[in-house]
């Protein structure tokens, strides 16, 4: 190859995001000679700088997600007016921290910053006012909630503590609105498990649980052997029973995690090797993290068990 055949070959190769920064590369390597560029070139097509080179691109491409899901947000809950001065002075203020969050604490924070800017209506009024709303609509709903609490407790119905943890279980099941009759009714028809007991009651319960506790230990220093045997067996087989169910609510949790990031599908084959469960168990870390990078860790992990219950994939 002559010298510019050769800088053909390297510029894809150092995947440069603009016209102007490939330019500018082309002008830099053309100042190079014949023997330079050859050495060169057998650096960046190696593996590793390209394994490098990807992440740094994947890295760009999410920085460049993010920011414009931060300006959308931004132009659209605000009141800022959608322009390229805003745009620009919000680069300049707020860099790589840019989001709707950010903006409003630089504002409420730094009110001299206010008047840099054009707006279409009052800043952050629509976002304050949702929020005065909610707080008034919450403050409603927890006084509906201590209502049915005391009065399900003090009829015998069921005993109930008027504690934030309970109101947010009635949540959980009514929503954010809801009267004293509703709470009532979930209160006392069994829609909801393990609501805090009031004072007395958690004692009771407490001195309950401590003698079942003493009950069982009792039991097992009487016990034989072949008894302790099959308990020892028993509590053995129900440890293991929640260790497998907190292993797949972690997955579950990565998995919506992962797809939230909007991830693209593992393939089957990486860089001309199979994508199997042997490869990622043997392949380095900088691949392990470039691959959990690029499609999520949920999917290596599902790869991981697939192929452990006998799938060719």
């Amino acid at each position: 190859m002559n010298k510019q055949e050769l800088i053909d070959e390297i510029l894809p190769l150092l995947k440069l995001g603009t016209n102007q920064e490939r330019s500018k590369m082309r002008a830099d390597l053309e100042s190079h000679t014949l023997t330079e560029l050859t050495a060169y070139f057998g650096v960046v097509s190696g593996p590793a700088y390209q394994l490098e080179a990807d992440e740094t691109a994947l890295d760009e491409m999410k920085a460049a997600r993010n920011r414009e899901f931060a300006l959308m947000q931004i132009f659209k809950l605000s009141g800022l007016k959608n322009t390229t001065k805003n745009e620009t002075l919000l680069d300049q203020l707020l860099g790589p921290a840019l989001s709707l969050e950010t903006f409003r604490s630089l504002i409420e924070k730094n009110p001299q910053y206010q008047n840099r800017f054009e707006w279409e209506s009052a800043p952050f009024g629509a976002i304050r006012q949702a929020e005065a709303d909610q707080s008034k609509q919450r403050t409603k709903i927890r006084q509906a909630f201590s209502a049915a609490a005391k009065a399900v407790t003090a009829q015998g119905l069921n005993d109930v503590g008027d504690f934030a943890a309970n109101f947010n279980l009635v949540c959980g099941v009514l929503g954010t609105q809801f009267s004293v009759a509703d709470v009532v009714r979930v209160l006392t028809d069994g829609s909801i498990q393990g609501l805090a007991p009031s004072g007395n009651a958690a004692e009771l319960r407490a001195t309950h649980q401590q003698k079942q506790i003493e009950n069982h230990n009792l039991a097992l220093i009487n016990a034989d052997t072949q008894t302790l045997r099959k308990v020892a067996r028993q509590e053995a087989a129900n440890r293991q029973t929640e260790a497998e169910k907190q292993v797949v609510l972690d997955m579950q949790a990565q998995q919506r995690r992962d797809a939230a990031m909007d991830f693209p599908s593992l393939p089957g084959t990486w860089q001309g090797q199979r994508l199997d469960a042997a490869f990622i168990r043997r392949c380095d870390v900088p691949t392990q993290k470039l691959l959990a990078k690029r499609f999520g860790s949920a999917q290596l992990d599902a790869r991981l068990q697939v192929v452990a219950k006998g799938d060719s994939k």
